[in-house]
């Protein structure tokens, strides 16, 4: 509750107690999620990047650094960067979540050498043992089978979703069939000429 707290304080305006991971350089907006407090993409992000946004309209283009975060404000920066019309850039990676928001840029590019890596779903036993615990009598799961039933549709609607978004973005359709062919622990960091021809980079 105190951390939920602390996030609608920032989200506020109210004095932060972490730095914002945002910075601005002309009309560059930078989003920096690995060289200070910052522990990746989290909640309050999102409202932040609007603020940044509503304050600083000659902002063209936002650079990503982080290795990933909250997948669900990852898919609400995307959608910003898209309504936005931003350009997106990498200098060194932007892995996981980040690929969503990167994905979302008008104009897609990459210093030589940076990474952009993707991974598959995971979800530990102990972790879904605990959320069939604490949801099953709100969802009315009688027994274990049927939150396995509810995991197996709610993975197929995460797969279309993923390739959907893939295809409104210019992404070839491969990606996700690599993507998912991924070990469990597996990341998968497409070397530069896969990128640029899969669609990843447009340039």
């Amino acid at each position: 509750m105190q951390r939920y707290l602390l996030i609608i304080m920032i989200c506020l305006g109210s004095n932060p107690v972490f730095a914002s991971p945002f910075s601005i350089q002309g009309d560059t907006l930078i989003y920096n999620t690995e060289d200070g407090e910052d522990d990746g993409i989290a909640l309050g992000h999102a409202e932040l990047l609007l603020d940044a946004l509503h304050n600083n309209k000659d902002i063209k283009l936002i650079k990503l650094h982080s290795a990933g975060g909250v997948r669900i404000e990852a898919q609400y920066m995307a959608d910003i960067i898209i309504d936005a019309g931003l350009d997106t850039h990498v200098d060194e990676e932007c892995s996981s979540s980040c690929v969503r928001m990167f994905l979302a840029g008008k104009k897609r590019t990459a210093y030589l050498g940076a990474q952009i890596g993707f991974h598959r779903g995971h979800w530990s036993a102990d972790g879904m043992r605990k959320y069939y615990e604490n949801n099953k009598e709100i969802n009315d799961w009688n027994t274990p089978f049927d939150f396995a039933a509810w995991i197996y549709d709610e993975a197929q609607i995460d797969v279309h979703e993923f390739i959907t978004y893939l295809t409104t973005r210019g992404v070839s359709t491969d990606i996700a069939a690599k993507t998912y062919r991924l070990g469990q622990d597996e990341m998968w960091f497409p070397r530069r000429n896969e990128l640029l021809s899969s669609g990843i980079l447009t340039e």
